[in-house]
C-alpha cells in the first residue's frame, strides 16, 4: 500500500465523499448522517472512551460520530478537508463547541495542526483512502499521539468488504511505520468492512 494506493476512482460521487462541495456536497454529508449511524456508534463503543481521553477524529464528514465521541471523553477535536462538512459538524455538536468540549477545523491527516502527544485516541471512519499522502498522514497521527496512545482505522474495500490482503497490508503498513497493530476485526455494518486498531509505544 503506498501513499495512495487506498485512493478511490475520480467519479463526481467519489470526488464528492471524499471532498464534499457546494450543494451535492450538503446533500452527501446529510446522507453520510443517516447512512453511517449504526457504524459511528459501533465504533465510538470498540473505542470504549473514558472522561480523562482526548481524541482526534480524521474526516469527520458531517460529525456524527464527533457527537457520540464528546458524550465519553474529556475533549474531542477533528478534522475534515470540507469547508462544507466544517459547517454542517459545527451545527450538529454546536452546544459542546460552545462549551469547550469539541474543537472542529478544517485540514487535512498529513498536516495536522496539533502539538506533539496532544492525543489518547485517533480514530477514523471510510476517510482514510481519500487521504491525499497516507503515509505522512500516519506519521502524523503518531506525532500528535500519546505514548501508549490507541488509533483505529475503520477500512472500506475497493468494492465492498476489504480482503484479507487488503487488511494485511493496513497492519504492515501500521508496523513498518513504527506502530503496533493490537486488533483486527471484520464489520458487517453497510457494505461490510474492518476495524484496525494499533498503539503508539
Amino acid at each position: 500500500m503506498n501513499s495512495n494506493s487506498g485512493v478511490r476512482g475520480s467519479s463526481t460521487l467519489d470526488r464528492q465523499f471524499g471532498h464534499p462541495t457546494g450543494l451535492l456536497g450538503w446533500l452527501v454529508g446529510y446522507a453520510m448522517a443517516l447512512e453511517h449511524r449504526s457504524l459511528h456508534r459501533a465504533v465510538i463503543d470498540h473505542l470504549a472512551l473514558n472522561q480523562d481521553d482526548r481524541v482526534l477524529e480524521i474526516g469527520f464528514g458531517p460529525g456524527t460520530a464527533i457527537r457520540l465521541a464528546a458524550l465519553h471523553a474529556a475533549h474531542v477535536s477533528g478534522i475534515d478537508i470540507s469547508t462544507e462538512m466544517v459547517r454542517q459538524a459545527l451545527h450538529r455538536n454546536h452546544d459542546a463547541v460552545r462549551a469547550g468540549r469539541v474543537d472542529l477545523q478544517k485540514g487535512t491527516a498529513s498536516t495536522l495542526p496539533y502539538p506533539d502527544g496532544s492525543f489518547t485516541v485517533v480514530f477514523e471512519v471510510n476517510s482514510f483512502h481519500h487521504w491525499d499522502d497516507q503515509i505522512q498522514g500516519i506519521r502524523e497521527i503518531q506525532r500528535v499521539l500519546r505514548s501508549g496512545g490507541k488509533v483505529m482505522f475503520t477500512l472500506r474495500g475497493s468494492h465492498s468488504v476489504p480482503t484479507a490482503s487488503e487488511v494485511d497490508g493496513m497492519v504492515r503498513l501500521l508496523e513498518e511505520e513504527g506502530l503496533t497493530v493490537v486488533a483486527t476485526e471484520e464489520h458487517s455494518f453497510e457494505h461490510g468492512g474492518a476495524f484496525v486498531v494499533a498503539r503508539r509505544a
